[in-house]
């Protein structure tokens, strides 16, 4: 079951969740990921207020020290999309 979230937070019914996906379904392809494309933004931009966790912190604060310590060990964009690109 899916929770409604009125816009001051609060919940309330419950909707299930097949009559969307059936919804969604009877939808033209363009709908579809137009629907889709606005579903991504909202989790992206509900997953950017979330804090980050103790590993997530721990493994940038790493990544921090080791630029700090050797901050010429790096590579240029272009280099390094140009060897992605050779491994495609």
């Amino acid at each position: 079951m899916l929770w409604t979230q009125k816009p001051d937070g609060r919940t309330f019914g419950a909707v299930g969740a097949e009559p969307i996906i059936e919804t969604f379904r009877r939808l033209p392809s363009t709908e579809k990921i137009r629907l889709v494309q606005q579903l991504w933004d909202e989790i992206v931009e509900d997953a950017s207020r979330l804090p980050l966790t103790e590993s997530q912190r721990r493994l940038l604060d790493a990544r921090i020290d080791e630029h700090e310590a050797n901050p010429n060990d790096v590579e240029p964009w272009e280099q390094a999309r140009d060897d992605i690109l050779r491994k495609l």
